[in-house]
């Protein structure tokens, strides 16, 4: 199915429309009505510098899909999370966070592998139904079943940034994984991308995604309910793992047809990463040494491969170079590798083969400013707001760390806090 964007709708605005868009290299329409182009702002939630126009009309309109409120008729449900992405991504600004917190359930078998409990609409919680959208319809949004043994909550993260994350050359990922002294060595998720190839786990406090196509695609699916080409390891996301009742049936599958994954993958890749603060230099000289070890974990840098290469429609082959994705430093402070964080923060929950229950990617600390600014919380399920309590709960491989952070000096323990706390 097709899908019809509300928007302007006069000739005078769908001439000028179809002038951008020939303009524009044959870009390809969104939909069969174009919507109302909403242009970014400049600063945090703005694009990449020395986009070209051509990448930033397709910036711009993806940021009209991502802000777009979907309803059953065209798609949404039949049990989501939320009617649209900007509304989970909203501080301080589009892609930015919020206090929503996703829930993940499972149980234990008696060989003690983890069951996602498929069958009753695990492992992932769709609180909301189409319920009050459609009439005649009746479905109760899913509930954690009685027999979940294991119920994770997370953070819905923040996207700035997320392209150059995802042009970082997977070898470049893969060299990281050595023993780097104090217990630390991380290692990387190998996972299946959506093309089915093997990759690195980028994305997601696991590392279970490999690519921006890959995490939207998903996230349009379990989170809004739009079926897309994406192939998915749960195709019918059944509610509460039940048939969809015949009244609740609205759109026809694929709700998308690949043009608003499309838009979508284009904002987030185009998205600009936070600018950090001015930070303090003995906290930053204390992080980047064996004083604590921080970086052992926390990589400063990566740089993004030499000729990114970005596809313009679903399913076309076409592609354009993008100097703006093309070798560019990634401060994101981050090794993106899986790293074991001890009991305290375990979430019970292997989402690969790779993860355990205790285990985790390196969290990027690149807009570690916003996040404490916005008062949702750290680590990735918000339980504090403290960085010096979120430093404290790490275990495992981060223990030699931790002891020396806790034998620094009173001021060295506020001039490191300090200089994270501005990234």
């Amino acid at each position: 199915m097709k899908i019809r964007h509300s928007g302007i709708s006069l000739r005078s605005v769908a001439i000028v429309v179809a002038a951008i868009l020939l303009m524009t290299a044959g870009f390809w329409m969104l939909s069969q009505s174009s919507p109302a182009v909403v242009k970014a702002q400049t600063g945090l939630g703005g694009p990449l510098p020395n986009l070209t126009s051509l990448e930033t009309t397709m910036f711009n309109s993806g940021l009209s899909v991502f802000i777009r409120r979907w309803d059953s008729v065209h798609g949404l449900g039949p049990v989501f999370t939320n009617t649209a992405c900007s509304l989970c991504h909203a501080s301080p600004t589009v892609g930015g966070a919020s206090i929503t917190k996703n829930t993940f359930f499972g149980t234990i078998n008696p060989d003690g592998s983890f069951n996602p409990l498929t069958n009753e609409g695990g492992m992932f919680l769709q609180p909301f139904s189409i319920q009050r959208f459609t009439p005649g319809c009746v479905l109760r949004g899913e509930v954690v079943p009685a027999d979940a043994t294991v119920r994770a909550r997370h953070l819905t993260p923040e996207v700035f940034g997320m392209g150059l994350i995802d042009s970082i050359p997977d070898d470049d990922i893969r060299a990281q994984a050595i023993d780097k002294g104090m217990g630390i060595q991380g290692i990387v998720s190998e996972i299946v991308d959506e093309k089915g190839q093997p990759r690195v786990g980028k994305y997601g406090y696991k590392a279970q995604f490999a690519t921006v196509m890959q995490i939207a695609a998903s996230a349009l699916h379990h989170d809004i309910g739009i079926t897309n080409p994406v192939p998915n390891e749960d195709a019918e996301d059944l509610p509460q793992g039940l048939p969809i009742p015949p009244a609740c049936i609205v759109a026809s599958e694929l709700n998308d047809d690949g043009s608003n994954l499309m838009a979508i993958f284009h904002y987030v890749m185009y998205l600009a990463p936070n600018t950090p603060g001015t930070g303090n230099t003995n906290g930053q000289t204390l992080f980047n040494s064996d004083a604590t070890g921080c970086y052992k974990c926390h990589n400063p840098t990566y740089t993004t491969g030499p000729k990114i290469a970005m596809p313009l429609h679903w399913g076309d082959p076409t592609t354009i170079f993008s100097k703006a994705l093309s070798s560019q430093p990634v401060n994101l402070y981050s090794d993106l590798l899986l790293h074991d964080m001890g009991a305290r923060l375990s979430d019970g929950l292997p989402l690969t083969s790779s993860a355990t229950a205790t285990m985790f990617r390196t969290t990027p600390l690149w807009g570690l400013s916003t996040r404490i600014s916005n008062g949702f919380g750290l680590l990735h399920d918000g339980r504090t707001t403290s960085v010096d309590s979120a430093i404290r709960a790490h275990g495992g491989e981060a223990t030699q760390s931790i002891t020396l952070y806790k034998g620094l000096a009173a001021q060295d323990q506020t001039d490191l806090i300090a200089f994270i706390s501005s990234l």
